[in-house]
């Protein structure tokens, strides 16, 4: 019971846990700890045998590809290694890294495998506890504890403990919107850009992503245990487009956040630019619905957007959002979001104007007796 209470203690008194409240870091992404697994000492799994590369060479090679596509198109994101070349920083020292760095995102990048040949896939991993000690993923990627130093670099870590279900819990309250939100546009971006075979966002008790206090994904890029996957990956080709799927996960993920960010921030300064009208009288025929598809931190032209028309764009503080169509009836721009939708948009929303202003679309159906069904 004494040792209980000095974990729960503990979990309040590290570093890490000091700046968890603070209303940026939950929002805003400046800073991602790419995490190449396994490497040095530690060569993850080998595949068929077919290939020179093993696990650690081909994780490399897809982090610092995905890390040059987010140096060169996202400038105002600083990008983090837990490693740039065949060495092994202990897991702990991954960790530690990031926490270090107050980073605003961490992502663990591995590859699978299965006894079975025929198994193949990507996945993405969130912190959970559903699985226990019998799942494979967490068997594989969490630090086997042997000797004296690794239960004082670990913990004596123990994904049963009451202590570990405590620190999953605050954990999950913290981070785990934006975590399962990244994993979910990791794995659309697999399945709709790389056409690989979605094994879906599955949560799992991993040590790297138990550990970190910012949001985190670990992936499994495929199986290097299926000859036709591991072709893929050990293929320049390959690498590319699985670097680039999360890559424009990532950009997506941002400008989800961005967008965000620049609405908490105007709500807390007390900007009218989300107001709501509270004169009913003043709701008139000048209200119009739109559909917003994305927010970007810089100024994209609707003509590059090929597959949308009627788009357009208004200036939020410093961030650009972009909105399609200007319609006045409720039903119809129900009917323009399935088509939005359709296009592969499938995070867009309607909004409401009045007088060039957004208000409040809920409290606006409701005043005028509207039934407020929007498509998710």
């Amino acid at each position: 019971m004494k040792r209980f209470i000095f974990s729960f203690l503990l979990i309040y008194s590290l570093p890490i846990w000091s700046y968890l409240y603070n209303f940026k870091s939950n929002y805003s992404l400046k800073k991602i700890v790419i995490d190449p697994g396994h490497g040095g000492k530690d060569p993850g799994n080998l595949g068929t045998g077919r290939y020179e590369n093993k696990e650690k060479d081909i994780v490399l090679d897809i982090s610092l590809k995905l890390g040059k596509y987010i140096t060169e198109n996202l400038k105002d994101v600083e990008v983090i290694y837990t490693r740039k070349n065949d060495t092994y920083p202990e897991l702990y020292e991954r960790t530690s890294m990031a926490n270090s760095e107050k980073a605003d995102l961490f992502i663990s990048i591995h590859c699978d495998a299965f006894q079975d040949p025929r198994a193949y896939g990507s996945s993405s991993f969130v912190l959970g506890l559903n699985h226990g000690n019998h799942s494979r993923v967490a068997i594989k990627e969490n630090p086997i504890i042997k000797t004296k130093e690794d239960k004082v670099n670990y913990g004596n870590f123990n994904i049963n403990s009451p202590e570990y279900q405590i620190e999953v819990s605050l954990y999950q309250k913290l981070y785990e919107k934006n975590s399962l939100k990244l994993a979910e546009l990791i794995q659309n971006q697999f399945r709709e850009r790389v056409k690989r075979k979605d094994r879906g966002v599955k949560r799992e008790p991993l040590y790297v992503t138990s550990r970190v206090a910012m949001p985190s994904v670990l992936i499994e890029l495929g199986f290097l245990t299926n000859k036709k996957e591991e072709d893929f990956l050990n293929s320049k080709r390959g690498k590319e487009y699985m670097a680039s799927a999360i890559y424009r996960a990532v950009k997506d993920y941002k400008n989800i956040q961005d967008g965000v960010l620049n609405d908490l921030e105007n709500i807390i300064l007390k900007k009218d630019l989300n107001s709501v009208i509270e004169n009913e009288d003043d709701l008139n025929e000048s209200v119009f619905f739109s559909i917003q598809i994305f927010t970007s931190s810089k100024k994209i032209d609707p003509k590059e957007i090929n597959n949308i028309s009627n788009l357009y764009f208004k200036i939020h503080g410093d961030t650009y959002k972009y909105y399609v169509e200007k319609i006045d009836t409720y039903s119809k721009i129900k009917e323009v979001q399935k088509e939005v939708i359709s296009l592969g948009y499938e995070d867009c929303f309607i909004v409401a104007f009045h007088k060039n202003k957004k208000i409040n679309l809920k409290k606006y159906l409701q005043e005028k007796k509207i039934i407020y069904d929007e498509i998710f």
